[in-house]
């Protein structure tokens, strides 16, 4: 059996890749740029498969799976929010990248007659919205806003293939911590000069999880059939933001005195200051009920591993 991955070249796509990889799992990794993306494929077992998300649903011939048909799908495909100002052109590719990306990967699924048995889809804790204090599990509602509308879409193109018998497993990530990627590497050079600090009045609840821990729990969702609907991606204990400074700062042996003012983020960032500023405090009710096994369950734990 052959498992399929979306999103295979970036940050989150490169760590699952090394994971099914040493499991000695059969990979193909849809990419816009085969040529750029062989370089970085070194086993047998991996098969690139040249595909543009926003053109036309996914092809996949008998050439691609060979005698292993397509039992799983990995769909981690998004352009990055966390890009700077948020403009209507930035705005749309971040939608379509998500949102037409899924619908073309269900629609070239079934048209292929590549129906698997399980898709784990990527979303996002921004579904619950700017929430404040509120305990966010996987019952909470939805919230208001751009990345609220967003989350809801592309759950909503993911779960059509349920009707096919697919069991679709949708992860809402929170802030992913690791070494190459992610948020720490955006953040560390300023920690590393003395330049970091607090996000806004730094009470705002941060959602966060190891990379190592994201992708066991991708690799976990796909394999346990008990599970299905909605995980939130994000550590069992969510911190404010001043107290994931203060981890940085501490794990970096660097002070954090500097604050970034609210009127400063809106200003600078636009509509994407929000995002910043925003207070998920989303814990993982149903990873852990299920006996899911965290490694980093505190944050100076991850801070530790990454970084020291």
């Amino acid at each position: 059996m052959s498992v399929l991955i979306t999103g295979g070249t970036g940050f989150v796509g490169k760590h699952l890749q090394k994971r099914l990889l040493s499991e000695n799992k059969k990979i193909i990794i849809c990419t816009r740029d085969p040529n750029r993306a062989k370089r970085d494929i070194v086993s047998p077992n991996a098969t690139l498969l040249g595909w543009n998300p926003l053109s036309s649903p996914i092809s996949i011939s008998s050439h691609a799976v060979g005698d292993s048909p397509i039992s799983c799908v990995f769909n981690l495909m998004g352009e990055s929010v966390a890009s700077g100002r948020w403009t209507a052109e930035r705005k749309k590719r971040i939608v379509d990248s998500r949102v037409l990306g899924t619908r073309n990967l269900v629609d070239g699924l079934i048209q292929s007659g590549q129906i698997p048995d399980v898709m784990v889809s990527a979303s996002a804790v921004g579904f619950y919205g700017d929430r404040g204090e509120e305990i966010l599990d996987e019952n909470s509602s939805p919230g208001e806003g751009f990345l609220a509308d967003l989350a809801q879409r592309w759950e909503f193109e993911a779960d059509r293939l349920v009707e096919h018998g697919t069991r679709v497993v949708k992860i809402r990530i929170g802030i992913v911590l690791g070494r190459e990627g992610g948020a720490l590497k955006e953040m560390r050079p300023l920690f590393r000069w003395g330049l970091g600090g607090k996000l806004g009045s730094g009470q705002q609840w941060f959602p966060w999880i190891h990379i190592d821990d994201l992708i066991s729990l991708m690799a976990w969702s796909s394999e346990n059939k008990r599970v299905s609907g909605v995980i939130n991606g994000t550590a069992p204990n969510p911190v404010r933001n001043k107290e994931m400074t203060r981890s940085l700062a501490a794990s970096l042996h660097r002070p954090a005195f500097f604050a970034a003012p609210r009127f400063a983020l809106k200003l600078i960032l636009g509509e994407f200051a929000e995002t910043l500023l925003a207070s998920h405090k989303a814990v993982p009710s149903i990873a852990l009920a299920q006996g899911f096994q965290f490694r980093f369950s505190s944050i100076d734990e991850a801070m530790k591993d990454l970084l020291e």
